[in-house]
């Protein structure tokens, strides 16, 4: 254990004589490092901030969607026409384990106040919708069974500052596709707000009641069906009697029931697939930088035969110096790696408070930028150690 504690002296005392090198050498992992914590932090928090938004549509909650997702795969056909009625919806409801079920349309268009646009999704749904997706009001109330065929709506509050700014909606009337509405309630964003997702999030929709909707143009489309379940119903058992009764209506091909669960591994898949392909562009820089540590100590062996001979010949040996360069090569690996974990991190923090991207610097990011450096480092540093060490100590001796 001494002899290695001396031989990493050594390689610190030779990297502090050739600092200048040693930089530059270091340059390539640094980038590389700064590349994939940048991310892969950026992913995770991603991924964070899609598990809030579906965890947010709230307890116990099966979504039919107009189309079936097969083997982990989004269907494009999706955004295509639904097949899906209110009356698939009221039929739901008479399954056992049921609690509420409503229809959900997304009614496109855009909502404003004179010239004040907000850039909001809106949502037309029945006022049980609030007893299974609880929000938390800034002012007034949402809409009720009272409310269902009245010109109301609930804005969150992204929209409410777009359109009001600091004075009060409630009782103000605002446009939706040229129909005036009466501002009934405004929903409190959560900290998320500013995230990437926030503007397509539930903190993000205005509510209109969908029996109204339905009043107003018969022809209207349902885009999902929310069912809320009792909360010790089994989630895959109900889903088949659930698909079996909306099998009475319409093909296999056009509904599917999911579980939160569901969406999530959906999501997760393609980011994961997304993640590891960026990450493997990048992991190009990194082998550019091994192979740059390694030109520069192939290099250095070639520079100091003499001081190699000169240790041999006063009692070092070939293990010695062959930990020696290879100490060199992964502390140069993990400077660079390190130089670039610090930038990356301060990136983040600049990210996460001044943009809607939320990175996620954890601690197995942490571990990771810094067993790849040290794996880089000591893959790419074997061979200049290995010939280091067969150096003859004669031969090196009359080396000038």
């Amino acid at each position: 254990m001494f002899r290695f504690w001396l031989n990493l002296r050594s390689a610190l005392i030779s990297l502090r004589e050739q600092r200048s090198r040693s930089i530059l050498s270091a340059l390539g992992i640094m980038v590389a490092t700064t590349a994939i914590v940048l991310l892969v932090s950026i992913a995770t928090g991603v991924r964070a901030d899609v598990t809030t938004q579906v965890k947010d549509i709230g307890i116990n909650v099966l979504i039919v969607i107009p189309g079936r997702i097969e083997e982990g795969t989004f269907n494009p056909n999706l955004g295509g026409v639904s097949y899906l009625k209110e009356k698939d919806a009221r039929r739901l409801e008479g399954v056992k384990g049921v609690v509420r079920v409503t229809p959900w349309t997304f009614v496109g268009g855009g909502i404003r106040r004179g010239e004040k646009v907000a850039n909001s999704i809106l949502g037309a749904c029945e006022a049980n919708w609030f007893q299974m997706h609880v929000v938390k009001l800034r002012s007034g109330r949402v809409f009720t069974v009272k409310d269902e065929h009245s010109d109301v709506c609930v804005i969150g509050s992204i929209a409410q500052e777009a359109m009001f700014g600091k004075e009060e909606a409630v009782g103000k009337k605002v446009t939706i596709n040229a129909r005036d509405y009466t501002v009934i309630g405004v929903t409190e964003d959560k900290k998320s707000e500013q995230s990437l997702f926030s503007m397509g999030s539930f903190q993000n929709l205005v509510y209109i009641p969908y029996p109204r909707l339905l009043e107003l143009d018969p022809e209207t489309q349902t885009h999902r069906v929310m069912i809320q379940i009792e909360p010790e119903a089994e989630p895959r058992a109900l889903i088949k009697s659930l698909e079996q009764v909306l099998g009475e209506r319409l093909d296999r091909q056009q509904y599917q029931v999911l579980t939160q669960e569901d969406l999530l591994g959906l999501v997760y898949k393609l980011m994961g697939i997304l993640t590891w392909l960026l990450t493997g562009l990048t992991s190009i820089a990194l082998f550019v930088g091994g192979v740059g540590i390694m030109t520069v100590m192939l290099m250095s062996v070639g520079e100091r035969a003499k001081e190699i001979g000169i240790r041999k010949t006063t009692g070092a040996r070939r293990l010695d110096i062959f930990i020696q360069f290879l100490c060199e090569s992964v502390l140069l690996s993990l400077s660079g790696g390190a130089v670039g974990f610090v930038f990356s991190y301060g990136v983040c923090l600049l990210l996460y408070n001044f943009t809607p991207v939320k990175p996620m610097v954890t601690v197995p990011i942490t571990v990771l930028s810094f067993s790849v450096s040290m794996v880089v480092g000591a893959t790419f540093g074997l061979i200049p150690a290995m010939r280091a060490a067969k150096q003859d100590p004669i031969v090196a001796l009359r080396h000038e």
